[in-house]
């Protein structure tokens, strides 16, 4: 039996439609993403996400948790299908997070997190306010905790069952952290010497399974840049689709979040050619639910 795979849309950053970071899934499905999802045989369903139009500036905190809202939602309504969401903005893996919890509550998912940031900011460490940089922190319930609860199926990632892969421009705060009782961090040194899978040993025996966020500012600007937020010193693509693997080959793939590409800062589709790629990949490893 095919696998069936959920190919979820959220074109949104910072709650505003189809600009920056959230021009980038549009532009993916464009590309052929669902295409590439279903290239070894999976069946693939597409939807997308749409916020409710309203009057006033949007509040980037509010905007942002609603669009968790509705991508839990979506993930909840569509058992035996695997999610995998194109989002504009990090925050949408407590979405996809929540939702896998609200349909199992008792399956314990661990989060792969790869990012160039680590996202573990709060509202009393951010110097920019930028409520994205929190999302992490956010999903291992460090802060925002009434909007996090606001979310049908959230209860916090515990850190035993979640690792940032490839941060490496962070701020001091969450080093403190990352080097001392929070999630487990796999560095871009650490994946290059080969410790890939003996860190991941360590947080996967506490899960049954493994959501894989992926936001495209992991590789390196030299592919070019996945946004204004990327700095140099990150993963190749093919180190990004290992680590992948290396995850999945230790515990079956419960969802993927493919995250914060702005084609405005791409050269010659290549970090679009990386993303799809990536999607590809995922489509392999999607289970038969």
């Amino acid at each position: 039996m095919p696998a069936r795979i959920r190919l979820l849309e959220v074109p949104y950053d910072s709650g505003c439609r189809d600009v920056r970071h959230g021009a980038g899934p549009p532009a993916l499905v464009a590309a052929g993403a669902a295409q590439r999802l279903a290239h070894h045989g999976a069946v693939v369903d597409h939807g997308r996400v749409q916020l409710a139009a309203g009057p006033g500036p949007v509040v980037e905190a509010a905007a942002g948790t609603e669009v968790m809202r509705l991508v839990a939602q979506d993930v909840a309504a569509h058992a035996g299908h695997l999610p995998v969401v194109l989002a504009g903005n990090c925050g949408v893996t407590l979405g996809v997070v929540a939702g896998l919890r609200a349909l199992a509550p008792e399956r314990r998912v661990a989060v792969l997190w790869l990012d160039a940031h680590g996202d573990l900011q709060t509202p009393a460490t951010s110097a920019s306010g930028f409520f994205d940089g929190m999302s992490l922190a956010m999903t291992t319930g460090r802060c925002w905790q009434g909007l996090a609860a606001s979310v049908p199926g959230y209860a916090p990632s515990p850190d035993d069952r979640t690792v940032l892969v490839g941060g490496h421009q962070l701020d001091e705060a969450e080093r403190r952290l990352l080097d001392g009782p929070g999630p487990t961090w796999l560095t871009v040194a650490d994946v290059r010497a080969g410790r890939a899978g003996s860190v991941l040993d360590g947080v996967l025996a506490h899960a049954d399974a493994v959501h894989v966020h992926v936001d495209l500012d992991v590789h390196d600007t030299s592919l070019p840049p996945a946004n204004s937020y990327a700095a140099p010193g990150g993963l190749t693509p093919d180190e990004v689709r290992a680590t992948v693997l290396e995850a999945v080959t230790r515990l079956p793939l419960a969802s993927a979040t493919v995250a914060s590409w702005d084609p405005t800062h791409d050269v010659d589709d290549r970090m679009r050619d990386a993303a799809l790629g990536l999607l590809e990949l995922l489509g392999t490893l999607a289970p038969a639910l």
